[in-house]
């Protein structure tokens, strides 16, 4: 056996030996935010009820950066936290309504007008974060999520309530939103026959590079990002021309792994 094939095996075991816990984030929004799924289009941005995973972790590396001055640290934030898990459960109620709107945009040092439409939302409570992280950066992690002021896009202000530790059985696995691909297709098909909602997410990945997302001063790189098509456990209650109103339901059955 070749010492690098030695060196990777031996890495792969001290990552699998690493100690890690569960946080629980309740975030609250202060108002109606609008998430554009991964590749729509900007004119007809098709929104999602609930931040990607990408968003989550950028939104603290950018917050890492922002209250220590340091974009060093926000890098190092970034190199630990970009391939762990992270689950968002919406409240029991969320409201969607679409946008006609009219903007002017910076361009060659002029405004320039230009129309769209996007999907905006509102939760009757709060939105529940769930993340796996290293147990020697839980505490990191909790201060970050406490100083959070806006997920991801500018619209989207928002406070942490609280954050706490919670243990795996603890987990509300049956309103994570999953993967389409890795689901079971007698699952896929049930849950789709009950109207539950079907969105494009985002995540980071293993490959991804901190410059390609460095707020200050990086060159963006969309190919850096794991894009699929998940399962909400959310559906259709009501709804109009321009609106709906999301019910939260578990998913079909129990499903293992998370």
């Amino acid at each position: 056996m070749g010492r690098r094939r030695r060196v990777e095996i031996a890495e792969n075991l001290v990552e699998e030996e690493v100690s890690r816990v569960w946080l629980k984030a309740e975030i609250e929004f202060a108002s109606t935010f609008s998430y554009r799924q991964p590749d729509a289009s900007a004119q007809f941005a098709i929104g999602s009820p609930i931040p990607s995973p990408a968003t989550i972790k950028l939104t603290l590396v950018d917050t890492a950066i922002r209250w220590n001055g340091s974009v060093e640290f926000g890098r190092q934030v970034f190199g630990w936290l970009k391939t762990c898990k992270v689950h968002c459960v919406p409240p029991e109620r969320v409201v969607r309504f679409r946008a006609f709107l009219g903007r002017l945009k910076p361009r060659e040092g002029e405004l320039l007008k230009s129309t769209g439409v996007r999907d905006y939302f509102l939760l009757d409570g709060c939105l529940t974060v769930f993340l796996q992280v290293p147990a020697d950066k839980a505490e990191t992690v909790k201060e970050l999520l406490l100083k959070v002021r806006r997920l991801g896009s500018s619209d989207s202000l928002c406070w942490c309530r609280e954050v706490e530790e919670v243990s795996e059985s603890e987990l509300p696995c049956e309103f994570f939103a999953r993967k389409l691909e890795e689901l079971p297709e007698s699952i896929l098909q049930k849950g789709l026959a009950q109207g539950l909602l079907v969105v494009r997410l985002s995540d980071l990945a293993e490959r991804s590079q901190f410059d390609h997302f460095n707020p200050f001063g990086g060159t963006s790189r969309s190919d850096s990002l794991e894009k699929g098509s998940y399962l909400l456990p959310l559906k259709m209650e009501r709804y109009g021309e321009t609106w709906a109103l999301l019910k939260r339901v578990p998913l079909p059955t129990q499903l293992k792994g998370l």
